[in-house]
């Protein structure tokens, strides 16, 4: 109850020092949520086409817990994954796309 008054006074006395303490907590946190995101590039073999292949690759890696982003192009091979390394490791996202029945490996930079 002490922590409700205290926070209910700051709103009634001071509306723009909660907001500001507000704002400054919500940086903290996306900070250390942006830290676990990494992005990656893989190279896929076996594609033959757009539609079956590349896209069937970026439905199953975006249904997996962890990875935010995916998108795959025949054209030039090349998988694009961003994903959350606390949640997944990038040997498990080689492995989902070699269950698909394709070959994967890490593009060099």
């Amino acid at each position: 109850m002490k922590h409700f008054l205290f926070i209910l006074s700051l709103l009634v006395c001071s509306p723009n020092a909660s907001l500001a303490t507000s704002k400054s907590t919500n940086t903290s946190i996306k900070f250390a949520y942006q830290k676990n995101i990494r992005s990656v590039e893989i190279i896929v073999g076996g594609m033959s086409c757009q539609k079956g292949c590349a896209d069937g690759i970026d439905k199953k890696l975006k249904t997996v817990p962890g990875i935010l982003k995916s998108k795959t192009k025949i054209e030039t091979g090349i998988c694009k994954v961003t994903y959350d390394d606390q949640k997944i490791k990038i040997e498990d996202i080689l492995k989902i796309i070699v269950e698909k029945g394709y070959a994967a490996k890490l593009k060099s930079s």
